[in-house]
């Protein structure tokens, strides 16, 4: 008993380590979001008008619930990095004049703060800098607004701001191609045109102040300088991931934790029911000599509490050593000043009350049975099972076999309810491997579908503002461009009666080829002739259908209000943004013939002549590379999912080794009378072996379709509860994954059941006949 109480403790312990790690790193990385904003007084509003004066900044500063407001200049430059052929990216972010920024403000690592007077000194980010191997008196060559510049790194940052750090249009941070630069207001303002004005302004509110009604008070002040409308950090990308990483969290510890939890309660429900059944006298002994029901039940309870500390204590120090591990994982894409794996006392006892309660709950229905067992009928030899010959061509069958293969078979169908709780067991262990290795077939089909399918093209050059036409000819003529497509991306208001969202609404031509909408399928859809095409997550947010309208309301420019009808709904696994043909966009916001940008397919011979053009184009604002995109999502899903993965599947081979172990101590339990019985009859210890080692895969086969549905029914389930606005993942059948599942589970019943094996060999026949009698 003392192997079947570990093999039981140990899948107790899976579920409750997912419990405390998933627990415990949602409450770590929630405290410190909350404790990094407060120190650092992140913004709660944030608006970008195209220009606005200074003095706007004071009227901003005086509205009813705004506690501090930081005006800024904000933009984009392209760097030529020594030793890196394509070009990488900033995010250029002002300095206030004097002082720290009142929102916003930055936590420095390394290097001090850049002299006002000095207008080519920068801070960057601190990923941005590791990556790069920048350090305070480094510097960088940028093309900021048109110009070529050489500026001067004197220190090293970090802000609440830029907690998540990736490239517009990318889901993946590639700290080595993208970063954050802060530079002066002075200097940034004369890069920009933008003296005595500003376009970016960043709030904090009063506590208890109304969002909505300082938004509205905002909009009425920056309306009129080009301003598409303040928006809350649901908007703000940084904000928007870590939210979601904690949505997912909450989601694995009730999901996941609950599998293994229910599992370790069936197994101890079967190993209590089953040592009852054998114990059954000695209970009807102790019931006649005078001990109540209550002694009888805390005897078995206590056993169950036992297992269930046991699982509890490996699973809590087991729990703690993930959370550092992915803590560790975490700190490579958040960037907080210090991020580490708390769990607190209160999430410790939880985890424990699970894991309690779980195999209480398993233990009651059996102790029950212990309870309501009268000592007359407990002392009495268990009633006999009817034995009746088989009639029909099942008869038949059985009677092809050797008489070995029928006990088998009649054990299995002379107790259906045993061989139930065996094959479910089996079957559980199964669905819990197939969802395990469901994730890494469903990651490698959005990575697939996302680059081979949905973007074709090696780089997307992005201008800073909208160009006319001729702008996506001179694209095409650069070195090594075998083909171009343009494209244009407005930032929207989606608005459908009460319900708005802003989102992004992108203009493709008729039949691109290189980067378009693709749906679940992997097939292309064609932005509509007519009307819009809606992402599902957009659609489900503004509760819209095809031949619904909605109103599309321009963030910036002219700001043009136009109803639109939804001519059909698209299905990406990635973003959640709106599709239209290129030239109905141009005529809806009135500006025709301009594009943000351009999609190029490149000769690989002249790769590194086409760069050297970019890097000295002075209208470009980034360039994204797709390869590269791909190979960093690869590299954090191996990094990161893919580690979460390995684990899953390893908790997932032991609760399929335990409850192969499991299932075959119980058989051996349930058999030793009968096993006695056929050696003193004359069968060897082999025949007596094939008999135990039969049921148990006659079993197990039975098991396999039920467990592969579970399996399937559990996947779904949990893509489902793992889908976000920005991701959406669909099953994807991988029958090398599903043949894991089956193969690994069948290998652990017959390893476990070869150990168990040796109990038949170690069979005191003597005393197990008379046991009962």
């Amino acid at each position: 008993m003392r192997l079947h109480a570990v093999a039981i403790a140990l899948v107790l312990a899976c579920g409750v380590s997912i419990l405390v790690m998933a627990a415990g790193m949602r409450a770590s990385l929630d405290q410190t979001r909350r404790d990094y904003y407060a120190a650092y007084r992140m913004m709660d509003l944030a608006a970008a008008p195209v220009r606005a004066p200074d003095r706007v900044g004071d009227a901003l500063a005086s509205l009813p619930g705004v506690r501090a407001v930081e005006t800024r200049v904000t933009g984009f430059a392209l760097l030529d990095i020594p030793g890196q052929v394509e070009p990488a990216s900033a995010r250029l972010v002002s300095l206030p004049v004097e002082g720290r920024p009142r929102v916003n403000d930055l936590a420095m690592t390394r290097g001090r703060w850049p002299d006002p007077d000095r207008p080519d000194e920068v801070l960057v980010s601190e990923a941005f800098a590791n990556a790069l191997g920048l350090q305070p008196g480094g510097s960088l060559s940028a093309v900021v607004h048109g110009r070529q510049r050489r500026l001067e790194v004197v220190g090293i940052a970090n802000s609440p701001e830029f907690v998540f750090v990736a490239a517009p249009g990318e889901m993946f941070p590639q700290p080595e191609r993208f970063g954050v630069v802060w530079m002066g207001r002075r200097a940034l303002a004369r890069a920009f045109d933008l003296e005595g004005a500003f376009n970016d302004a960043a709030f904090r509110l009063d506590p208890g102040a109304d969002p909505a009604r300082v938004i509205r008070a905002i909009d009425a002040l920056l309306a009129p300088h080009g301003s598409g409308g303040a928006f809350g950090r649901d908007r703000m990308m940084s904000d928007r991931y870590l939210s979601e990483e904690l949505r997912q969290l909450s989601t694995m510890a009730i999901f996941l934790p609950a599998i293994f939890l229910l599992v370790a309660a069936f197994l101890v429900n079967i190993a209590l029911g089953r040592m009852i059944a054998t114990e059954r006298s000695n209970i009807g002994l102790l019931k006649a000599f005078g001990y109540g029901d209550l002694a009888v039940a805390s005897h078995y309870a206590r056993s169950a509490l036992m297992i269930g500390a046991l699982g509890a204590l490996l699973g809590t120090g087991a729990g703690l050593a993930l959370g550092v591990k992915v803590a560790e994982l975490y700190r490579a894409y958040y960037h907080f000043p210090n991020l580490a794996f708390t769990l607190s006392p209160a999430l410790m006892a939880g985890a424990w009350a699970a894991a309690l309660l779980a195999v209480g709950a398993g233990a009651a229905i059996a102790v029950r049975q212990a309870v309501r067992l009268p000592p007359a009928e407990a002392l009495a030899p268990p009633r006999p099972p009817a034995y009746t010959r088989s009639k029909g061509w099942p008869a038949a069958l059985v009677l092809r076999l050797d008489a070995k293969s029928r006990i088998i078979l009649r054990r299995i169908g002379r107790f259906p309810r045993r061989a139930l709780s065996t094959a479910a067991g089996i079957a559980m262990a199964i669905a819990l491997l197939v969802v395990a290795g469901a994730f890494p077939a469903v990651m490698d089909r959005l990575l697939s579908v996302q680059f081979s399918e949905a973007n074709r093209q090696d780089v997307t050059l992005t201008f800073a503002q909208p160009l006319g036409s001729g702008s996506f000819h001179a694209v095409a003529r650069l070195p090594g461009v075998r083909a171009a497509e343009p494209f244009r991306g407005e930032e929207m208001r989606f608005r459908s009666g009460a319900r708005e969202v802003r989102e992004v609404l992108i203009g493709l031509p008729v039949d691109a080829r290189l980067s378009r909408p693709v749906d679940r399928t992997g097939r292309a859809v064609d932005p509509p002739a007519s009307g819009i095409a809606l992402s599902r997550a957009l659609a489900r947010r503004l509760d819209v259908a095809p031949g619904d309208v909605v109103e599309v309301i321009q963030v910036s420019g002219r700001q043009v209000r136009t109803p639109v009808r939804v001519s059909r709904i698209v299905d990406p696994q990635v973003g959640s943004a709106a599709y239209m043909n290129l030239e109905a966009l141009g005529r809806l916001v009135r500006e025709p013939d301009r594009i943000s940008g351009v999609h190029v397919r490149l000769d690989p011979a002249r790769y590194a002549e086409f760069n050297a053009r970019i890097k000295a184009t002075p209208a470009l604002a980034g360039a994204s590379f797709v390869r590269q995109a791909e190979a960093s999502m690869r590299r954090a899903y191996d990094q990161g999912v893919g580690v979460m993965t390995s684990i899953y599947m390893v908790f997932a081979a032991v609760m399929a080794g335990g409850v192969a172990f499991s299932a075959s101590r119980v058989t051996l339990a349930e058999q030793e009378r009968d096993l006695a019985t056929l050696r003193v009859l004359g069968f060897t210890r082999g025949e007596a072996s094939y008999i135990l080692m039969g049921e148990l895969m006659v079993l197990s086969l039975l098991a396999i379709a039920p467990g592969c549905l579970l399996g399937t029914g559990l996947c779904i389930a949990l893509m489902r509860l793992f889908q976000t606005d920005m991701y959406s993942f669909d099953f994807v059948f991988s029958p090398g994954g599903y043949g894991f599942a089956i193969g690994f589970t069948l290998l652990c019943v017959g390893v476990t059941g070869l150990i168990v094996r040796t109990g038949v060999d170690r069979l005191d026949l003597v005393a197990v006949l008379k046991a009962r009698d």
